[in-house]
This record gives structure tokens, sequence and C-alpha cells, in this order.
């Protein structure tokens, strides 16, 4: 595999930082966290040549993302945790150095922990070029096993005669068996790491600056040629893009966390009401890159029975006019690899009110779907908090007539899978004693099957609706913090993502 370029020394510490909260943090440990450095080795795989290649090491992940390496190359959604400290200490019982390789004439790396392996591979005329440290593992014990700790199996293509030698280094059974299946050889036990991995295939995360026009009706952050990404949509309510000094007093910042649990000095507001009136209307905060506050109220809305302010991510529709197709069609096995949804986020609700009987106010993340065979489109919901009952729900919207196929998050559901906490209520007056807000961290994910009985149910409502997984591509997901009627809902929703997980 080709070289790729490593960014300047202030990206690397930037890049190191995502990748390690993107790459790596859904995982199964063995490892004391208090004395292992823990890091993510990553597979990649190139449907042109059919290799695999493994990296630790973040700006390199980064820059097979962006092309650097080539094209071809994408992310399977599978890894393990290594050490990224060539210092044994830091393993918690004995950790040796693993060492990688490089043969430029089948383009291909290899990893060794035997040092044997390693001194035969750096002698003069094996064609092997060293590259020093890749990251620290285990051994294999005296029984050649790993004991508490995870197996990693190296796999063999056998196309030396061919010049084009390649290895594989996996974790899961099912990936070694169909390997073995294709004719690779299966060599055992390279090496031991400290817990597998779910590493993101494609990643799309919600971090929009605020300050950047990302404040904007609905209607604006929906229309990919005036938006595409991450958009602050705002619904019968005047967007609040008025911001406030970043030197706001914090007796002033005070103010507005108090409505949505989430201190921040980056606070937007509709007008130039003065603090606390403004507070008491709709605003928006941004902390850093990846954490928001929403404060809906609608004393100030429009004639819609709904009002919501959502944290929104719009992805692209059509094919690009140079004849690039970015378009993101989760169930039709574009990247070659059987993919999974997965939607997650940390939540704090700090306040939920009605201003009568039948309003209601209530959150949950969308994802917007567009059948290429009828155009139609498909909602999914999944309740996360609300003064409504936690039920699956079936109907058009009554707005747009778009299906909604809603569930919450609970365990048993035939739509998805909840991992992370469940639904929960929050009544009329619900105001959390939590400095943050009651919540924590939510995670829905949705494989082809599941998506299928979410077409099932909407075909219910609209017949000509493909039956068909792979027909459907993603137009957006958001996140609708809404009140029906009149009411306020004050949150704050941190690490809002969208991943591509291999099934």
């Amino acid at each position: 595999m080709p070289r790729t370029r490593i960014p300047p020394p202030i990206a690397i510490v930037l890049a190191i930082s995502i990748v390690c909260m993107l790459a790596g943090a859904r995982f199964v440990a063995a490892f004391p966290i208090n004395t292992a450095r823990p890091t993510t080795a990553v597979e990649f795989y190139n449907a042109h040549t059919g290799h695999y290649f493994l990296t630790a090491n973040g700006p390199e992940m980064l820059g097979i993302d962006a092309g650097n390496a080539g094209p071809g190359w994408v992310r399977t959604g599978y890894g393990f945790l290594v050490d990224e400290s060539p210092v044994t200490a830091f393993c918690g019982r004995t950790c040796l150095a693993v060492a990688r390789f490089y043969a430029p004439s089948p383009s291909s790396h290899f990893y060794t922990i035997n040092t044997e392996e390693r001194a035969i591979l750096e002698q003069p005329g094996t064609g092997w070029i060293s590259e020093g440290f890749a990251f620290s593992a285990l051994p294999v014990d005296s029984s050649g096993g790993c004991g508490s700790y995870i197996s990693v199996y190296r796999l063999y293509n056998n196309r030396f005669a061919f010049n084009d030698s390649n290895h594989r280094f996996v974790t899961s059974a099912s990936e070694r068996a169909r390997m073995v299946s294709l004719g690779w050889l299966d060599e055992g036990v390279a090496f031991c790491a400290f817990g597998t991995a779910d590493v993101s295939i494609k990643t799309f995360g919600f971090n929009p600056q605020l300050n950047d026009g990302k404040i904007q009706p609905s209607a604006v952050c929906e229309d990919e040629s005036r938006n595409l990404g991450a958009c602050m949509a705002i619904n019968n309510l005047t967007p609040p893009t008025k911001h406030l000094s970043a030197t706001l007093p914090g007796t002033e910042s005070a103010v507005y966390a108090q409505y949505t649990g989430l201190q921040a000095v980056d606070t937007y507001i509709a007008d130039a009401l003065t603090t606390p009136v403004a507070a008491t209307t709709v605003f928006v905060q941004q902390s850093g890159v990846f954490q928001y506050g929403v404060h809906v109220d609608t004393i100030q809305r429009g004639p819609a029975v709904f009002t919501s302010v959502n944290p929104l991510y719009q992805f692209r529709t059509s094919v690009d006019s140079n004849g690039v197709d970015k378009r993101i069609f989760p169930f039709a096995n574009q990247l070659g690899i059987e993919t999974q949804l997965s939607v997650s986020f940390y939540i704090g609700v700090k306040k939920v009110a009605t201003r009568n009987s039948v309003s209601h106010a209530f959150g949950h993340p969308t994802l917007e779907f567009i059948d290429q065979r009828s155009g139609r489109p498909v909602y999914f919901t999944t309740l996360v908090y609300g003064t409504v009952l936690a039920n699956d729900y079936l109907a058009p919207d009554v707005a747009t007539g778009k299906v909604i196929v809603g569930t919450a998050f609970r365990p048993g559901s035939q739509y998805m899978r909840s991992v992370g906490r469940d639904y929960f209520p929050t009544p009329n007056g619900f105001i959390s004693p939590k400095t943050e807000g009651e919540g924590g961290y939510f995670e829905l994910r949705m494989n082809r099957d599941e998506f299928r009985n979410v077409l099932a149910s909407a075909r219910t409502i609209y017949p000509d609706l493909s039956p068909e997984p792979a027909d459907y591509m993603l137009d957006n997901y958001h996140f609708n913090n809404e009140v029906y009627g009149d009411g306020e809902i004050g949150v704050n929703i941190s690490y809002f993502r969208l991943d591509l997980l291999h099934r």
C-alpha cells in the first residue's frame, strides 16, 4: 500500500484525539484501565486489490479516509485494542512491541510480535522494509493462547507465487472462518489484544460552528443547495442568530444554563432582548466542538402547531455534476461490507413543560430515508423523553404527509436495538434536580432486517414504497426537540452522530 501523507504537527494532535473518540469509542476491554494506554488498531480493505491493512496511527487513519493512500480503501468496521506505548510497564503484564514491515512489490504490510520472525525479515534480500514500532500487545501464553485477553489470528492469502502476498489480523471467529473458506491460510494466534472494538466505517458527526451561519430555518438546513452537513434547524420560531458576547458574565451565563443544563460562553438569542427575558424565549448554545444547548419556547411561535429546534445533518441526495456519487445507501452494500446504522448521543433534559391539557413536549432522533423507486420519504423516530407514552407509532405526518414509523428506546423493538439508556418519561412540569439534567448515553442500532420491518409498517400506509432496503438513501438525520401546541423544552445534547458499522 502506498505511503500516506502525514499531517503537520498541530493537525496530528487534533487528529489523534478525534480518531480515539470516533474509532475506538465502542469496545469490550480486558485490560486494567489505570495501567494501560489503549488505542484502537483499525482495519482497512481495498476492493481493487483485495488487500487488508492495519494501523493504530491516528493521522494515518485520517489520511487513508481522505484518499491519500490511493483509491479503494474503506474501513471494514473491525478493530482491536492495543497499547500506544512501547514501554512495557503500561501493559499490566509483560508486553512486547509489534513490529511493522512493508513489501513494496506486492504493496503489502506485515506485523509480528515474534523477535525471531522479526530478525529474519530484517535481513537484506527478503523484500521487506522495517517500518519500526507499530504498537504494543501481549504475546501468547505457554499454551499458545491468550487466556482472558483477546486472540488476534493471522491469516495469509497464500499468493506468494503471484507476488501478491497479504496478511489479515482478525479477532472475529466468523471472519476467521469466512477467510479460511475463501482459501486463506490460518496461521494461528499472532498476539493478544486487550479488547475488541466496533470501528465506524463512516462517521457523520453533528459539530457545526454556530457562528458560521449554521442556525437556519429547517427549510434551509434541509436544502442541500444551501447546506450540507450539520445545521441547527429552527421550526415555527425566529432563528436565534444574535450572538451574545463570549465575555458574557458568569451570572448571566448561569441564567441560560438553568434552562438547558449547559453553561456555555457561546449563546445565541432571537433578538436584542436582555437577560433574563431572552432566556425565556428560543435560544441555542455551543460549548466546545460537540456540545450544544437547546431551549424551545412557544411564547413567540408562528402559526403552526408544531414548534421545534433540531440539530440536523443533511446528506447529499443527488450525484455531483462531475459524476461523483456521495449519496449514502446504508443497506445497499455500497462498500462491499454488510453494514448497520448507529445513531448515538448524550443528552441531559433539564426542563419540560406544557401550557394546556392538549399540548405535548417530547424529543427523539429521526432518520429520514428516500425511496429511489417511488421517490417517497420515510421517517423513522425513536422516543427519548417526553410527556407522551413510549408506544410504537405509525401515521402520515400531519404537516407533510410523509409516513412516520416510530418506536422508543426500549428492549424488544422490531425496528432497532437500544444500546445504552432507555426512554424516560418527563411529565408536564418536569425540572431535573441534576445540574446537567436527566439523561445519559443513548444509542440505536438498525440492521437490514430491522429496516425491512420499518418498511413493512410504512407500506401499510403507502403500498408503492419499495420493500427492498437497498433502495433507500439517507436524506438527513436530526434530533427533534418538539412542542405540540404550547410549552417549553430545555436540553443539552453532546456527541450526536451517525455511524455505519459492520453488521
